[in-house]
């Protein structure tokens, strides 16, 4: 999935690459309106409205990097990978130092395996005193030291993330995942429970309190975590792989 960091982003509306006539004042403008209502689009899932609106956007400007970030996200629902890779490397040809656009480009390039790029576009977000998503470009970091398989690396990205936003319920849940694949957890369950606190309860986070307690040999507790998953999400793959896990323990 993409990042949607950029929603928030009113600095994309900066400079400007390539060799298309420039548009006027008055098709610039245009084109971020149409940008900017196709993002809204987005967060509504609302996928056809928001193609119409940046296709709309790119015709008025196409050096609009906003528009070129909002379709690339588009294309990564869509599934459409390739183009979404096009469009994040236009607009970071269009603006080279926009830590919203290094974030993104960095992410897909991580989960391309494509890590060195990755890396060095997110580093070079994190490293941007100005950049009010660096909690953001420190997971997505993590995640890719994750990927390549650079465990403590991870941790203490994933941990600075939490230290700008201790409120950071991705970065909480990640966190979860990582200290109980490393076989800690009590720390697993510590950063649920942090994850808790926030109201944000998942299948995901679920399953993992199921597992964490398990190997705790707390079962009461174990038993607590697989009854909220079945009752509140029956219907979840988290749910199906509960069974299989209950019914592999006999």
């Amino acid at each position: 999935m993409p990042l949607l960091v950029w929603l928030l982003a009113v600095g994309l509306l900066g400079g400007c690459a390539g060799l298309e006539p420039q548009a006027s004042v008055d098709q610039r403008r245009a084109a971020e309106v149409n940008a900017e209502l196709g993002i809204s689009y987005l967060r509504q899932d609302d996928l056809a409205q928001a193609q119409r609106a940046l296709d709309r956007a790119l015709q008025f400007d196409p050096r609009l990097a906003m528009a070129h970030l909002g379709m690339a996200s588009l294309r990564e629902l869509q599934g459409m990978t390739d183009e979404a890779m096009r469009h994040y490397r236009e607009a970071l040809a269009l603006e080279p130092d926009n830590p919203y656009v290094q974030t993104n480009l960095g992410d897909l390039l991580c989960r391309q395996e494509q890590f060195q790029e990755g890396q060095e576009l997110l580093t070079e977000a994190i490293a941007d005193p100005s950049y009010s998503a660096r909690d953001v470009a420190l997971l997505k970091a993590g995640l890719c030291d994750v990927r390549m398989g650079r465990m403590e690396r991870a941790e203490e990205r994933i941990r600075e993330a939490l230290r700008l936003n201790p409120r950071y319920a991705d970065a909480l849940y990640e966190m979860a995942l990582l200290t109980y694949a490393e076989g800690r957890p009590f720390q697993t369950r510590a950063f649920l429970s942090r994850l808790t606190s926030l109201g944000v309860v998942t299948p995901q986070s679920l399953l993992l309190c199921y597992r964490a307690e398990t190997q705790l040999g707390n079962p009461v507790e174990a038993r607590s975590c697989a009854e909220q998953l079945r009752q509140r999400f029956p219907d979840s793959e988290a749910a199906a792989e509960l069974l299989r896990l209950e019914q592999g323990r006999g």
